[in-house]
């Protein structure tokens, strides 16, 4: 009897720890159950895929294009890269993506992004790539060669196109600003991308101030034989010259450099900012700008050298310019002349100079405007109306503008059209400025058909569902007149208004056209 007891109580205690055993916490994290996962998907969905698997990051790579192999490789180099890049999930929704062709399939185009590649930084210390397309450029890539069928290594380089799949632990979704795809990656999710290197730089800085350099040569020439002329007082550095004596007793002199400066080439407002230039002559009357800068040798994406994605850019540069210029032309005139310069007051004697401006990158995209006429021409409408912006000349360090208008806009004359080129030092800085995108939803029936819901709600809650119904069918009629919303002919009238910021890259040369409204 007492041995049946050991042998019930012994089973007792077993049973007890297999269910114990039965219930302990899952050994594996989501991330290694998402690597399973995704493991399985490649299995079934791209087995020639699956000897491409990437220990570092837990991805798989396909090589679409090695790219043109007697260029430098930028695997394990500190560089900046110039890559696009689409997102997809696994059933291949796109959620992000810096084609215009692909935005306007997805009906997602914005006329206000700049469809170009990224410019990322890629570096052994850090990068400012998503995590995923990091790891693809800067380690040695393990894949399969399609003709010998051995496993091979790749080094990334320009034109090198790869489609990566990428588990969620490297992913950041960074659509914004325009970029954003027709659908949302849901958190925990793989995706796939697929990107493409168009070139890349060690020293940004250098590369951009020779591009800054090269634009102003082609488009007047860049005047290297005289100097500003260095005063001692405070605010001598902001500006090259006044227009005219100071107020006195004894003879006045005209000071007639200003004269020096209106030849048709870009000049340094002040000599210790290296590649930041005013070319004072600039008028939309006869201007002519040339965005070919950098030439076809060196041309680093296909629209480096003149924006051309659809809408108001579809055509030619040229022709868009033309129809500015002469916008621009009919509302504020040509500008003051070289025999009025001297004549003409300069904005370092007002304390509230009115300045419109047209800012743009280098290929000609407009990225800001406070001029209506431009807005027309550029969106097809006004979004919202333009008003001058305020510069005060004579304490420009009180200004909250770039620093390249802090030092430039002094040297100006009220009346005077010019035009501003800087590196980004004196811009929006080596960082740049992410892009925006919101949107709100105002007015219409759809409002007025939640509130009816919302009341209805409470009626019945209140009421009971066979009252509720009853009041509104028998002494309403079939839809609740008395509330305001007629059902029977709903129609959906509101208006969704999206406001999207321009994304100014890192490093990202800016030219300013302006006028100084009298």
């Amino acid at each position: 009897m007492k041995r049946s007891i050991a042998i019930i109580t012994t089973a007792i205690i077993l049973v007890a720890s297999l269910a114990t055993a039965c219930i302990k916490e899952p050994e594996q994290t989501i991330e290694e159950i998402e690597q399973h996962s995704l493991k399985a998907w490649m299995e079934k969905y791209r087995p020639d895929l699956v000897d491409n698997y990437q220990t570092d990051g837990g991805y798989y790579v396909e090589v679409l294009d090695k790219g043109c192999l007697d260029s430098a490789a930028i695997t394990g180099q500190d560089v900046w890269v110039w890559y696009d890049f689409t997102g997809r999930d696994l059933h291949n929704n796109i959620y992000e993506t810096r084609k215009w062709e692909i935005a306007k399939q997805l009906g997602t185009y914005n006329d206000h992004t700049h469809y170009t590649p990224s410019f990322r930084f890629s570096g052994k210390e850090s990068t400012t790539m998503m995590e995923g397309t990091y790891l693809a450029t800067f380690n040695k890539l393990s894949v399969r060669d399609t003709e010998s069928g051995e496993l091979t290594e790749l080094e990334v380089r320009y034109g090198t196109k790869l489609k990566l799949y990428l588990p969620s632990s490297i992913v950041q979704v960074e659509g914004d600003g325009g970029y954003e795809g027709q659908y949302t990656l849901d958190a925990n999710k793989p995706m796939i991308v697929t990107m493409e290197v168009y070139g890349h730089v060690n020293n940004p800085v250098a590369y951009e101030g020779n591009y800054v350099d090269s634009f102003a040569n082609i488009n007047g020439g860049l005047c290297t034989e005289h100097k500003a002329k260095v005063e001692q007082e405070t605010k001598s550095s902001y500006r090259r010259c006044t227009t005219r004596a100071e107020e006195s007793d004894e003879e006045q002199v005209v000071d007639t450099r200003p004269l020096e400066f209106f030849d048709g080439r870009w000049h340094q407002p002040v000599d210790t900012m290296a590649h930041l230039y005013v070319n004072y002559s600039f008028t939309p009357e006869s201007s002519r700008l040339d965005y070919n800068a950098i030439g076809i040798d060196t041309l680093m994406y296909p629209t480096q050298n003149s924006y051309s994605a659809t809408n108001a850019y579809s055509s030619t540069m040229s022709d868009l310019d033309s129809r500015i210029n002469a916008a621009l032309v009919e509302r504020f005139g040509k500008g003051i002349t070289r025999d009025e310069v001297l004549e003409a007051d300069s904005v370092s004697n007002k304390a509230s100079a009115k300045i419109w401006y047209i800012g743009r990158f280098l290929d000609g995209f407009i990225f800001d405007t406070n001029i209506d006429e431009v807005s027309e021409i550029l969106y097809g409408k006004v979004e919202q109306e333009g008003t001058a912006l305020t510069f005060n000349g004579t304490e420009p360090t009180e200004n909250e503008y770039i620093l390249a208008w802090n030092y430039a806009m002094p040297t100006l004359r009220l009346g005077q059209w010019a035009a501003i080129l800087t590196v980004s030092t004196y811009g929006y800085g080596i960082n740049g400025v992410v892009g925006s995108t919101t949107s709100t939803t105002t007015g219409g029936n759809y409002d007025a058909y939640y509130d009816y819901l919302n009341y209805m709600n409470y009626m019945n809650s209140y009421y009971g569902y066979g009252y509720g119904n009853m009041y509104n069918n028998g002494y309403y009629g079939y839809t609740p007149y008395y509330y305001g919303y007629d059902y029977s002919s709903y129609e959906d009238t509101s208006v969704t208004t999206t406001t999207t910021s321009t994304e100014i890259p890192a490093f990202t040369p800016l030219l300013f056209e302006v006028f100084v409204e009298e």
